[in-house]
């Protein structure tokens, strides 16, 4: 046999082997992770139902600011956009007023409305701003 014909069939074989290989990775395979599905939520502290006997004023702010630090370092953690330091009365996700100023709070960040959805608002250092609504109806989730 001439370097021709041994050339030819050593490439028949390896094609037919790499041919093989990809006959045999047929099938559904792994499912697909959907991230916005496993999402874990950064849990946050209610300071006015958790301190609204005490009457104490430093227990406030240190719930505020225990608040901020543990949501900050688990968004870090998380790869997340971080909080901002202030917390706005922004009224609640589908009262009257959200729907007139066009901003509303949901979950404890600030949205606000463009065009036909909802955009999460950022201060000028790209952190989400922090709500609590301002009248005591239930926020209504955007996810739900």
């Amino acid at each position: 046999m001439d370097a021709r014909a041994i050339f030819f069939v050593m490439s028949v074989v390896a094609c037919g082997s790499a041919f093989g290989q990809t006959q045999t990775a047929k099938g559904k395979g792994l499912p697909r992770v959907n991230p916005s599905h496993n999402v874990v939520a950064v849990p946050t502290l209610d300071c006015r139902k958790l301190l609204a006997n005490d009457v104490r004023p430093w227990t406030h702010s240190y719930c505020n600011e225990l608040d901020f630090s543990m949501q900050d370092g688990i968004s870090h953690a998380l790869g997340r956009p971080r909080p901002s330091a202030v917390v706005l009365e922004i009224p609640a996700l589908g009262t009257a007023e959200a729907k007139a100023a066009g901003v509303s709070c949901s979950e404890g960040r600030v949205i606000r409305r463009v065009g036909n959805g909802w955009e999460q608002a950022l201060d000028r250092n790209r952190n989400y701003l922090r709500c609590r609504p301002s009248n005591d109806l239930p926020a209504v989730s955007i996810g739900q």
